[in-house]
């Protein structure tokens, strides 16, 4: 198999973590909206909907971790080329950023809406407005990703 191929076949790969991860913090995003006008409505249907939405943080861990190997492979084939320039550090960074925000900010206001669901409604307003923030930098992030990606300023 070609050095070219390899290298291809880490872009796709990238390419497909990227979309798979961008697909289903949207669909995250859209099933946490209907989730709070259904729990205005009835609280019993809106548990369930959580229920359904819980299950895109396993894609969305598929993705980033397709992201991250498959960059492991770009930067071996590439023999780090990319790594000096500055529009793929900041990348890098925002990419850190990412991961950061969805386990230490949005994982924690999850368990908390997810315990307030099943117990006495406590800040829930303030959970709601603090998952919303959390889906506005999730998609500004990848926003900006993708911006990067595609135009590579130095």
């Amino acid at each position: 198999m070609s050095t070219q191929v390899i290298l291809q076949g880490f872009v796709v790969l990238h390419l497909i973590g990227l979309l798979l991860f961008a697909g289903t913090s949207v669909a995250d995003f859209a099933g946490y909206r209907q989730f709070w006008k259904q729990y205005s409505l009835d609280k019993s249907k809106a548990a369930v909907m959580l229920q359904t939405v819980g299950g895109f943080h396993i894609l969305m861990r598929i993705g980033i971790g397709l992201i991250i190997l498959s960059g492991i492979g770009l930067m071996y084939m590439t023999h780090g080329v990319f790594g000096e320039q500055l529009w793929f550090r900041v990348k890098f960074g925002l990419v850190i950023l990412i991961i950061l925000n969805t386990f230490l900010y949005g994982r924690r206001q999850k368990i908390l809406l997810e315990k307030s669901i099943a117990g006495p409604e406590t800040g829930i307003q303030k959970i709601k407005e603090n998952i919303r923030l959390f889906h506005i930098v999730q998609l500004l992030i990848v926003f900006i990703i993708l911006l990067l990606s595609v135009f590579k300023f130095n």
